[in-house]
This record gives C-alpha cells, structure tokens and sequence, in this order.
C-alpha cells in the first residue's frame, strides 16, 4: 500500500480534484467548500468521479487553476490520471507486493491498496471477487481510486480456473501490467538453462521404433501413439520454444492420442 505521506497527498489531490468536478458540473450543488466535499458518503461521490473520467478534459483545466495550489510535482501525478483505466475488473490473487486485479479484455494489472493493503479489504476466501474500479497511476505504483464497487456474486470453479489460466500466462509471459505511464516492456523470453534438443533427438530415435500390432495388447498401439507425439511436443518446446502455432499444433496431437488411450482403458474394463 502507499505509505502515511504518500496516503495523504492522494487523497488530498483526489478530494480536491473532485470538488473542483463538482463545480464545474453541478453535481452536487449544495456542497460548497471542500470540507463539506470530504465529509460526503461514497455513494454520492461515486457520482463525481464517473463525471470526471467521462470528462478527462478537466483535469487539464484543474492543473491550470490550481485552487489548492499544489506544486507542479504534485500537479503531475494528477496529470499521469488521464492514463486511468476504468472498468469491471476480477481481483484473483493477494500477493505479498500487490494484488492481481484481470480486466474485461484479460490485461493483468498489479494494483496496490491506498490506505490499507486490498488483502485487508477483501479476505482471499472471496476471491476472485468482481469489482467495478479505476485505476490510476501513483507514487510509481498502480493503485485504485480508493472507491471500489462490490459484487456479491460467487464464481465456480471453471471460471476460477480460467482467470487463474490468465493470471499465470501473464506472469510467465513477463505481461503484468506494473506501470500505467511507463511504456509496454519489450517481452523478453527466458533463457534456458539447459540445452535439451540432444536428449529430446535420442528419445525421438527410440520411440520412432515402437510398434504395435503383431498380436500385441492393443492398447501398446494407443500408448505408443501417445508417447511419440508427446516427444514431439517435447521436441518443439526446446527447439522452437517461442512458435505457439507449431506448439498448439502439436499439443492437440498429443490430446488427441490422450483420448484415443483413454477410450482404449474404457473398453477394456
């Protein structure tokens, strides 16, 4: 989470950005100091903010007027807001740094708590919790606007293990989104630490001599089936380890011999 002073400045930047929404717009018109704007309830001021991220415009307008003035380092972090990211978001993991929050469209972002770690807020045998945010960015982080809305909904577990599907695809693919202003990091695949391809070629060779058929069980036909395209999946990952199409290809071989195995157990019990 942000730390005691860094809190401060945010919530005094973003009360005072939203009071100046208010004014411009109308919102709320009896409230008429920024005092009366803090004390609101958060429902009445999920109304200002929806207004200004449909109105990012006014940001521009709030640096150049300045009410609270504020420095223009602190002026900056509320012009790196036009970089928001507003949407409904499913909060699949606490981790120790931040907490993983996937978008509509499956973009991973790495969201840290305002005042109080999220894992705090929302206890991890709720998760994945859906919740409508905006995400901005502050103090070198990704943190929410520190207005979430809840949705009581209870997820099973298909659409758990797919949202953990994209958590872990973006983690091994160096995709989760740490920054809103810095640009997209070049994907860096990882080195291996080993060369395989010399093992994976020998195995080839001998699994190249299996056969079934003969008088054999027939399930030696199926199972050899399996262990050949499983070696040429094996086979790919380590010579073309960054070719997903050749990678799927061979992958459904493998399932594919998986299912012809299965089915081959099936009948013979």
């Amino acid at each position: 989470m942000l730390n005691e002073q860094e809190c401060k400045l945010f919530y005094d930047l973003t009360w005072s950005l939203q009071y100046f929404v208010n004014q411009k717009l109308n919102i709320l018109p009896a409230i008429k100091s920024l005092d009366d704007y803090i004390a609101l309830e958060m429902e009445q001021k999920l109304l200002v903010r929806n207004a200004l991220y449909e109105n990012i415009g006014l940001i521009d307008d709030y640096i150049n007027d300045n009410p609270q003035k504020f420095s223009s380092e602190e002026l900056a972090q509320v012009r790196d807001w036009k970089h928001f990211v507003k949407d409904k978001f499913y909060i699949e993991r606490h981790l120790k740094k931040y907490s993983i929050f996937i978008s509509s469209n499956d973009k991973v972002y790495a969201v840290s708590g305002v005042s109080q770690p999220l894992s705090d807020l929302i206890d991890k045998s709720y998760l994945p919790h859906m919740t409508d945010a905006v995400l901005l960015p502050f103090a070198n982080k990704i943190i929410y606007d520190g207005l979430l809305l809840h949705y009581s909904i209870h997820f099973g577990s298909n659409f758990s293990s797919e949202l953990k599907d994209t958590y872990l695809m973006a983690k091994n693919n160096g995709a989760i989104i740490e920054s809103l202003t810095a640009e997209p990091k070049s994907q860096v695949m990882p080195k291996m630490t080993k060369n395989w391809q010399a093992e994976m070629r020998d195995l080839s060779k001998i699994a190249q001599g299996l056969r079934g058929g003969q008088g054999q069980p027939a399930l030696n036909s199926s199972i050899f089936s399996l262990i050949k395209a499983a070696i040429e999946l094996g086979e790919l990952a380590t010579v073309v380890p960054h070719d997903s199409n050749a990678l799927w290809k061979a992958y459904n071989r493998a399932a594919r011999a998986l299912d012809k195995t299965e089915k081959t157990l099936y009948y013979m019990d």
